[in-house]
């Protein structure tokens, strides 16, 4: 069964947190396509639940609060949630190539915890994710790692202005579509907001954060963001806004960028069953050398409860992002992740998950040549079966195509197949 919600606005509540700062929200939608187009973490089974039906694997990334919410609601006086996973995945691409491809049998152990401490309502509310992956492989034993997730959310409530603080930190090594083979990041992601009820009506707030992106031996990036934000409530189900922030964006070897968004904002629950919610306008990058551009960002997320056996999501992004293994360049992304699920039975939950990523590489400094143009498309079927009250298994094909061309490009065709075994208590 899907989440029920008690009021209107309170089921997409979390959603609109993770929306304040809208860059944030269209780099998670990016980043869960383009890792699980990689494969970074689609090996791995999710946490078990008590039902069948759990919430879609990306959905639970980019919508790590309402999914908490929904886990604390369903089991009541839940405080700390422990879980720990198994799985085997066949990779027949392990380094992306176009030519010469590699294959390899991949084993990887998740252990982690979920923990929350108030609910939507509270003055405090703390909710915490974290999981380790140590990945082991048959044949590159080199390529062994562990990759470490972490999500956190503090938010502290008064009567009519409400603070948050949230982070995520990343730390991974594995497939990378811009570079074109295993590569070691590091991405670290706090933001603070800050939100003030004006009147019954009218939201207004402010915004920070910090995008941190490290990559071993290629090209790293820092990026600031603050911005102002209004919303109006037309009716208790729709709100509309509007909010600007400024950019300043320090890359090795490229320098200095800075640049604004103007975005417009929106929420809306047009049923208990469909909600849609995101941000979008466009963004006006100034480089150091290269003149300025015109790029469009934003989010949009739409989520439907079919029945109560069948759900899909839909998520569109449009954002610009550093190039690590290009010096001097960067890539504009427009992107669609899809899927939908279907509860068979009691145990049994199938579904699909579909991505395409379309990115346009432009220049920061002048003179270089900046070409390149990637598609990429995955497609992701995948069955859960629900052993035991605390025990689930999950099976998974995925094939993923990237038709890459232009200066530095890096086209690839890889297919995984894997098992999961996940327990919790």
């Amino acid at each position: 069964m899907l989440p029920q919600s008690p009021s209107p606005l309170r089921s997409t509540a979390a959603l609109l947190m993770c929306c304040a700062l809208l860059h944030s929200a269209g780099a998670l939608a990016q980043d869960a396509l383009r890792d699980a187009a990689a494969g970074t973490k689609a090996s791995l089974a999710g946490p078990a639940t008590e039902v069948a039906n759990p919430e879609a694997k990306d959905s639970e990334d980019l919508f790590l609060e309402e999914y908490m919410n929904y886990q604390m609601k369903l089991l009541k006086n839940w405080k700390l949630r422990v879980f720990a996973s198994g799985t085997w995945r066949y990779d027949s691409n392990v380094f992306l190539r176009n030519v010469n491809a590699q294959h390899d049998m991949l084993w990887s152990a998740r252990p982690g915890f979920q923990y929350s401490y108030g609910d939507e309502t509270a003055k405090l509310q703390v909710l915490a994710d974290y999981n380790a992956q140590f990945n082991f492989y048959d044949r590159f034993s080199q390529q062994n790692s562990i990759n470490q997730f972490l999500s956190l959310s503090l938010n502290y409530r008064l009567q009519k202005t409400s603070f948050k603080f949230s982070g995520l930190f990343n730390k991974v090594t594995g497939g990378d579509l811009d570079v074109g083979g295993q590569a070691q990041r590091t991405n670290f992601t706090p933001q603070l907001q800050i939100m003030h009820e004006a009147t019954e009506k009218v939201r207004v707030g402010i915004t920070g954060q910090l995008q941190h992106t490290h990559y071993n031996s290629l090209i790293s990036s820092q990026t600031w963001r603050f911005g102002v934000f209004a919303d109006y409530a037309f009716s208790p189900r729709f709100r509309l806004g509007l909010q600007f922030n400024e950019m300043i964006q320090e890359v090795q070897q490229s320098g200095r960028q800075t640049g604004q968004d103007y975005l417009v904002r929106m929420e809306y629950e047009a049923s208990k069953k469909l909600s849609i919610t995101g941000s979008g306008g466009v963004h006006i990058l100034h480089t150091i050398s290269a003149g300025d551009a015109t790029l469009p960002v934003g989010m949009l997320g739409l989520k439907y409860a079919m029945s109560p056996k069948t759900s899909i999501y839909v998520n569109a992004y449009a954002r610009a992002q550093n190039s690590p293994s290009l010096t001097g360049q960067f890539f504009q992304s427009q992107g669609l992740l899809a899927g939908i699920q279907q509860q068979l039975g009691t145990k049994i939950t199938i579904g699909t998950d579909i991505g395409y990523d379309y990115s346009q590489y432009h220049r920061y400094i002048a003179g270089l040549v900046s070409n390149r143009r990637d598609h990429v498309f995955f497609v992701r079927p995948w069955l859960k079966y629900t052993l035991s009250r605390h025990v689930s298994l999950e099976v998974f094909y995925q094939h993923t195509d990237n038709d890459s061309k232009g200066f530095g490009a890096q086209p690839f065709v890889r297919d995984l197949v894997g098992a999961g075994l996940t327990s919790t208590w």
